[in-house]
């Protein structure tokens, strides 16, 4: 008896680890597996670019999200500027694009131009959802940055 009960428990087991998850994000009416956001950052006031600004190298830019006060993920721009984060699957039940943001900290000791205290915030726009076998990827991008005070 003790047999048939290990069996049946096991059972359910793996028909459960192959479900679905019932939460997470869905847009468009598709469930995203994960999340990539893609941006460039600029010496100048404001980050974005103005002119012939210079991309703006080694800044620490996060994915924030206000309701959850959650910190998403937090990556590095490289030498042109440009920052991709990326939010694992289990991580897309907090992101919700409505309520989060990529920011940047100030200072930046690499560029006198940009104010020395606040940060630097832009919000998300979604690109595309591109299917594939392994789950949907939500691209967003960012709207420009603006100046705010933390």
């Amino acid at each position: 008896m003790k047999t048939s009960h290990s069996a049946f428990f096991i059972t359910i087991l793996l028909i459960s680890s192959f479900s679905l998850p019932t939460h997470g994000l869905i847009l468009n009416g598709l469930r995203i597996g994960s999340i990539k956001i893609n941006g460039v950052l600029y010496c100048s006031f404001d980050g974005n670019l103005h002119g012939n600004s210079p991309p703006l190298s080694g800044a620490v830019v996060e994915l924030v999200c206000a309701g959850a006060r959650t910190d998403l993920g937090q990556v590095v721009t490289n030498p042109a500027g440009v920052f991709v984060i990326l939010v694992k699957l289990l991580d897309t039940v907090l992101f919700d694009p409505s309520i989060c943001f990529a920011r940047l900290n100030l200072p930046i000791a690499t560029c006198a131009v940009i104010p020395p205290d606040g940060a630097l915030t832009a919000s998300l726009i979604l690109a595309n959802i591109v299917q594939t076998v392994l789950g949907n990827i939500a691209n967003f991008t960012v709207t420009p940055f603006v100046n705010s005070v933390l």
